[in-house]
């Protein structure tokens, strides 16, 4: 039987997950380990990938990339991208209003798309299956994405994937992944299941609620904060060891990048150990000026120093809760992704506010994703390709992001109008009818993709309609129609009518970000099967 592969492509790491005659299990590295760090290095006239690439950070910061995922697809002019190139060792350029990394490489400056570097990682991961999983020439391979991924982002993973040689059966969204890992999805039972998928990692906070009922999934609700992941937590205690280090050596050692680096790579030893411990020491050989560093960190002073962010993401999960029209005992089913789960205190949290759901947490949750793209990529490799199925038989696609109208008015501040909310279903249409002052001579529509709550500087600017030349002897006001219609490949076509003049204009967008629900997909290959 041949092996089908599934990969998760992270934000700090990466792992990789095999599906061989009827099992499931993760692929370690050369290293032995079983996540790959997703860092490349641009090191003199080698380029290093992973752990490799981790180790030499603290001496080759400038030219070594990490994060690449929040980059990829992305224009210079997104927060998330002016974010990286404000606090990021490595310099990021603007080139056609796209980021590219300058490194030094081969003696000379060297610019580099976020996709090139994700093309590395993903080499490495296809060296690892080849060497340590024995795939043979098998390529298939199952790739897993956040639920808001546009489709830039989307494209840009895949030809990633595809340039290092892998052959993408599917892509399915990550709280989609988590829960084929579980086998929630299984039962054909009728009656709805609610499960929540709290998902830190790295460098991010994702909780996704979603609705199992006859093997098909629905997304309820979701949301992404940025601002919280391991990262953030490491972060504050090697913060609060830099200031101990001060105090008893009065010195200002918080401002030497160098040293920085080399107590936070010690103190996400500490934190990952605190996870099963008690305590746990940090120990530094010439941490500053030759001076060691030691110490014994406790779980409960490292629980105090991420109390906040762990409240708020508490907040978050609430906050969902209520969005999606549920009560925390409406919640029957918790998953736990990503290795900063692992952390006592915010397991707890979680459990005081959903003290009925069942928290399933017995498969790694840094492995979970992977090894959930790997299911779905063995039943596809196992289906009958003599029954021909198209795509829009097996997948639901849904729009992963709000579209949403701003008719500029120069009389007053517009507020963005959502036209078709977020996880609508496609393909849809919608209708939005609006008023413009007899005044006026022309109106221009702005279409923006967004979340809901978010405000206009959150939010992606789509495109824009302009008409022009209005005139009438009417006292009445103008009165215009547009009609929105998202298209199942992901396509908008908009057309904006006045409907005294008659006047009209439309425009095409497209493909923009929509995503696809698993629901479908799991039901009806299951049957084919």
């Amino acid at each position: 039987m041949a092996a089908s592969l599934g990969i998760y492509f992270g934000g700090s790491t990466t792992c990789l997950a095999i599906s061989k005659d009827g099992k499931t299990e993760v692929i370690t590295n050369d290293s032995g380990d079983r996540v790959t760090p997703a860092i490349v290095a641009y090191n003199g006239n080698d380029k290093d990938v992973g752990l490799s690439a981790k180790q030499g950070k603290i001496r080759n910061a400038v030219n070594t990339i990490c994060h690449v995922k929040h980059t990829l697809g992305r224009r210079v002019e997104d927060n998330i991208v002016k974010q990286k190139i404000r606090d990021g060792p490595t310099k990021i350029i603007d080139k056609s209003g796209y980021p590219l990394y300058q490194v030094d490489y081969k003696d000379k400056v060297t610019y580099v798309t976020p996709t090139a570097v994700a093309t590395l990682i993903f080499k490495k991961l296809k060296e690892i299956a080849l060497h340590q999983g024995g795939i043979g020439d098998d390529r298939d391979v199952v790739l897993t994405i956040p639920l808001d991924f546009s489709e830039t982002q989307r494209r840009s993973l895949c030809e990633a994937a595809t340039d290092a040689g892998f052959n993408i059966l599917r892509i399915i969204s990550e709280p989609s992944a988590a829960v084929l890992a579980y086998g929630v999805c299984d039962t054909k039972s009728a009656d709805k299941s609610n499960v929540l998928v709290y998902r830190l990692g790295g460098t991010s906070l994702t909780i996704t609620i979603l609705q199992v009922s006859n093997g098909m999934l629905r997304v309820l609700a979701s949301e992404t904060d940025l601002c919280c992941g391991g990262d953030t937590f490491t972060s504050l205690l090697a913060k609060s060891c830099a200031s101990d280090f001060n105090r008893t050596r009065n010195c200002n050692m918080s401002d030497n990048k160098r040293a920085m680096n080399k107590l936070h790579g010690a103190c996400e030893i500490s934190k990952h150990i605190l996870s099963t411990l008690p305590s746990a020491k940090c120990s530094i050989d010439s941490l500053y000026d030759g001076i060691d560093y030691h110490t014994n960190i406790s779980r409960v002073k490292f629980e105090a120093l991420i109390n906040s962010h762990a409240q708020q993401s508490i907040e978050l999960l609430k906050k969902l809760i209520t969005e999606a029209d549920l009560k925390p005992d409406h919640i029957h089913k918790v998953l736990l992704v990503g290795g900063s789960t692992r952390i006592p205190k915010l397991q707890q949290m979680i459990r005081d506010v959903l003290p009925k759901a069942e928290m399933l947490d017995t498969i790694s949750p840094d492995e979970v994703i992977a090894l959930g793209a790997a299911k779905e990529a063995a039943l596809l490799s196992t289906r009958d390709d003599s029954i021909q199925l198209k795509e829009a038989d097996i997948m639901a696609s849904c729009c992963t992001k709000a579209v949403a109208l701003k008719v500029i008015d120069p009389t007053e501040d517009a507020n963005l109008e959502i036209v078709i909310p977020q996880y609508s279903y496609l393909p849809i249409r919608r209708q939005y009818d609006f008023n413009i002052g007899k005044e006026q001579t022309s109106v221009c529509v702005q279409i923006y993709e967004t979340q809901e709550g978010a405000s206009i500087e959150e939010s992606s600017l789509l495109a824009q309609i302009v008409i022009d030349g209005l005139e009438t002897d009417s006292d009445e006001d103008f009165h215009v129609t547009s009609v929105f219609h998202y298209r199942r490949d992901g396509s908008l076509h908009i057309i904006c009518c006045e409907d005294i003049t008659g006047k009209t204009e439309e425009i095409l967008i497209g493909p923009v970000g929509h995503g696809s629900s698993q629901s479908d997909t799991i039901l009806n290959e299951q049957r084919d099967a």
